[in-house]
């Protein structure tokens, strides 16, 4: 184990790569005693180039937070990033401001923290991570710490802090009788809790004929739909199905319905290989010729005298139809 040295700098080396194999991060975290950490993360969701620079950026930081790390230096060969992350570069995409958001809730832990872009040329052992995790050879290396990302940190969304979340009133009621100032919010926290119970430390939910079902919220929730749903076991179900499945494991939470609809709908293979809608994504419309021989550029012209055969109008060719 690590022991971060008082007052030590954390250099973090990050880089990613994208290519038609699939996505990786790779990153190399360096000790205030020069000792090394090499992480390689495959990244099991499609990420273009950028987005897997800003990955390696969130997991180099978080490694550095999970070590102990309170001041850091990151290192990154991306232009875009180094400079949105600087304040050169707007972010105008919508992906690379939630990115950023992410990065500064993650800045607020670390009492230091800067980066640098740097020639690709002094980043190659992190290069070197990052291909490696994007590559389907699936080769280790001792030393190296391998991961798989089943989603990306702008959809798991911000990290929230300890205990903030939607099973945190519950808890403060059950355990200590805390309750918010305001009246109706009161007693709706009664209302639900007494539908839950408190074991040790975590949140059981009463089901009506079967066991307990443990409460889940934030990316824990999130990991368990993406296991149930394309995890080794997993069979690419529907949403209800999904959430059927989720209940029977034991776990439940609020938005359950909601998360399994956005799993569903997001995930690669169920678009790629669902059955394709032939139905128009507009109610059809006729369209009525102002005239009924406008289709095929006639004309009729008339009445005239009667002539033989008791004929007395006569169809046109329209100029523009002279081809037909």
């Amino acid at each position: 184990m690590i022991v971060p040295e008082a007052g030590g700098i954390w250099r973090i080396f990050a880089d990613g790569a994208s290519c038609k194999d699939g996505s990786g991060v790779g990153v190399l975290l360096i000790s205030p005693t020069e000792e090394r950490i090499q992480l390689a993360v495959r990244l099991d969701f499609r990420a273009s180039n950028n987005e897997a620079e800003y990955e390696a950026v969130i997991i180099g930081v978080k490694a550095a937070q999970n070590v102990g790390a309170t001041r850091v230096l990151i290192y990154t060969d991306s232009q875009l990033v180094a400079q949105q992350m600087k304040g050169g570069y707007e972010a105008r995409e919508e992906k690379f401001v939630k990115y950023l958001a992410i990065i500064k809730e993650l800045s607020a832990h670390f009492t230091d923290w800067s980066i640098e872009q740097i020639p690709r040329e002094r980043n190659t052992e992190a290069d070197a991570l990052a291909k490696m995790a994007a590559s389907l050879s699936g080769c280790q290396e001792p030393g190296i710490s391998y991961h798989t990302s089943l989603v990306s940190s702008v959809e798991a969304g911000p990290p929230q802090a300890q205990g903030e979340d939607w099973t945190t009133p519950i808890l403060d009621y059950i355990s200590r009788f805390g309750l918010p100032e305001d009246v109706k919010e009161a007693n709706k926290i009664k209302r639900r809790a007494t539908r839950f119970v408190v074991i040790g430390d975590n949140l059981y939910r009463r089901s009506f004929q079967g066991p307990l079902l443990k409460c889940v919220a934030g990316d824990e929730s999130n990991y368990v739909l993406r296991e149930i749903h394309e995890g080794c076991c997993g069979d690419h179900i529907g949403a209800t199905s999904l959430v059927r499945k989720a209940l029977l494991a034991g776990f439940w939470w609020p938005t359950m319905h909601q998360d399994a609809t956005r799993v569903v709908h997001s995930c690669e293979g169920c678009q790629r290989h669902s059955s394709i809608n032939h139905h128009p994504t507009a109610l059809m419309k006729p369209i009525w010729a102002s005239c009924p021989f406008d289709q095929w550029g006639l004309d009729i012209v008339g009445s005239f005298p009667v002539a033989r055969a008791q004929k007395k109008f006569l169809l046109v060719r329209h100029p523009s139809e002279a081809c037909l």
